[in-house]
């Protein structure tokens, strides 16, 4: 039996998708993803600043109808934060529990890695159960690759040197 959905690297042919994605999210997926209430004029503008030169995207695609179910976003190239990747993940309601954070997660980490982001960091709300059973899937798979602090956790590259002690 085919999986219902395949992931797939998002571009700029995807954007009209990708705002409806957002757009479907509850005001609670809207919170959790932006950190805030973003209305609709809000995420249509979001969606408007894309930059695919310096973001890389991951959709889950759904094979039936080809709706965008789960999405994650590396950020790259932030003045702010240098070396980091910043990482977003949503996933709408009818689908999450599935795994599929988890495989859009490794795969935007990993293509961040491959453009030289030395880590890639998940920022999300201590109180998100989502994100909590999220944070410990990678903490089972990673290991010592995964750095958690309260509202934050980082992964590091593979091979990256880990602290002895």
């Amino acid at each position: 039996m085919a999986a219902p959905v395949h992931l797939r690297r998002l571009a700029e042919a995807d954007r009209p998708a990708i705002e409806r994605h957002l757009l479907t999210l509850g005001a609670a997926g809207r919170r959790a993803r932006f950190h805030q209430a973003y209305k609709d004029a809000a995420i249509a503008a979001y969606v408007r600043r894309l930059d695919f030169g310096r973001m890389i995207l991951f959709g889950a695609v759904a094979r039936d109808g080809g709706a965008i179910v789960g999405m994650a976003e590396a950020h790259l190239d932030d003045p702010r934060a240098p070396g980091a990747a910043e990482l977003a993940v949503s996933i709408l309601r009818g689908w999450r529990n599935r795994g599929l954070a988890r495989r859009l997660v490794d795969r935007a980490a990993a293509q961040a890695f491959t453009r030289g982001a030395q880590r890639a960091v998940l920022n999300f709300q201590p109180d998100n159960p989502g994100m909590a059973g999220l944070v410990a899937s990678l903490a089972t798979a990673l290991g010592p690759r995964l750095r958690r602090a309260f509202g934050q956790a980082t992964v590091l590259p593979a091979g990256e040197p880990q602290p002895v002690g």
